[in-house]
C-alpha cells in the first residue's frame, strides 16, 4: 500500500488563507497599535544621544571662537565650516539602517521603513531645532550678529550640505555616506574659497543672496518628499504588510 499521496492544492484558497492570515494580523494590531507619540518615543530610544550631545558641543565650540575672535573675517569661517559638520553628525544614525543592512527585516515589520525614517527626521528636526535657537540666540548676545548674516553665512551651507546628505541617502550605491561626507567636503571648500575672496563675497547682491536661500530651501523639500516617496524603487526593497 503506498503511503505517499500527493494532496492537492488550489491556488485560490491559498490567496484566501493569506489574506485572511493578513486580517487577522491587522486586526490583533489595530487594538494594541501605538499613537505616533508613542512610536516617536519608541523611536528615540533607538537614537545614540550622543550625536545629539557633539552637536552642542561643536556649536557651543563655535560660540566660544565668535567670541574670542575680534574679527568678522574669522567668524565667517567658523560658520562656514560649522554648518555642514552640525549636518554631517547626523549622517550615522540616518545611514544605519544601510550600514547594518536592516532595510530588507524591518519591511516584514507592522511600520514601514518611511515611517522609521519620518520618525527619526522628525526627532532630529526637533532637538536640532531647540540646539540652533538656543545658538542663533547665543551669537547675537556675544558678538551682536544680525539675523541676515546667520542666514547667509551659516543657513545657507547648512541646507546645501542637508540637500546633498538627502540625496546621498535615497541613492541605491551602497558607499553613498561616504560619497555624501566628500561632497560636504567639497561644497566647505567651495564655500570657503568664497569667504576668502572678499569681491566675490560683496559681489553677489542681496536679492542673489535671496534667491539662493529660497532655492536651498525649495530643493531640501524636494528631496526629502521625494526621497520618502520613492524609498521602495530606490532601496529596491518590498514592504509585507504596507
Amino acid at each position: 500500500m503506498d503511503w505517499k499521496q500527493t494532496i492537492p492544492c488550489k491556488e485560490e484558497k491559498i490567496v484566501k488563507t493569506i489574506e485572511a492570515s493578513k486580517a487577522a494580523f491587522y486586526e490583533s494590531e489595530a487594538e494594541g497599535r501605538l499613537s505616533w507619540p508613542e512610536f516617536l518615543m519608541q523611536q528615540s530610544r533607538y537614537l545614540k544621544k550622543r550625536w545629539w550631545a557633539l552637536q552642542g558641543g561643536l556649536l557651543g565650540f563655535v560660540l566660544f571662537l565668535m567670541h574670542a575672535s575680534e574679527s568678522d573675517y574669522y567668524i565667517q569661517r567658523s560658520l562656514g565650516v560649522a554648518a555642514p559638520l552640525f549636518v554631517v553628525l547626523i549622517l550615522p544614525e540616518l545611514w544605519k539602517n544601510r550600514s547594518c543592512g536592516a532595510m530588507e527585516v524591518e519591511c516584514t515589520t507592522f511600520f514601514s521603513l518611511r515611517q522609521i525614517y519620518a520618525a527619526r527626521m522628525a526627532l532630529f528636526a526637533g532637538v536640532d531645532l531647540v540646539l540652533l535657537s538656543l545658538f542663533f540666540c547665543g551669537a547675537s548676545f556675544v558678538v551682536r550678529i544680525t539675523f541676515w548674516e546667520m542666514l547667509v553665512q551659516f543657513v545657507l551651507p547648512l541646507n546645501v550640505a542637508c540637500c546633498i546628505c538627502f540625496r546621498c541617502l535615497y541613492s541605491k550605491k551602497n558607499g553613498s555616506e561616504a560619497f555624501s561626507l566628500l561632497l560636504c567636503a567639497v561644497g566647505t571648500g567651495l564655500w570657503m574659497q568664497v569667504l576668502l575672496h572678499d569681491a566675490v563675497y560683496n559681489a553677489v547682491s542681496v536679492p542673489m543672496w535671496c534667491l539662493m536661500l529660497v532655492l536651498s530651501f525649495g530643493y531640501l523639500a524636494y528631496c526629502i518628499l521625494h526621497g520618502s516617496r520613492e524609498w521602495e524603487q530606490t532601496w529596491e526593497v518590498k514592504a509585507v504588510w504596507n
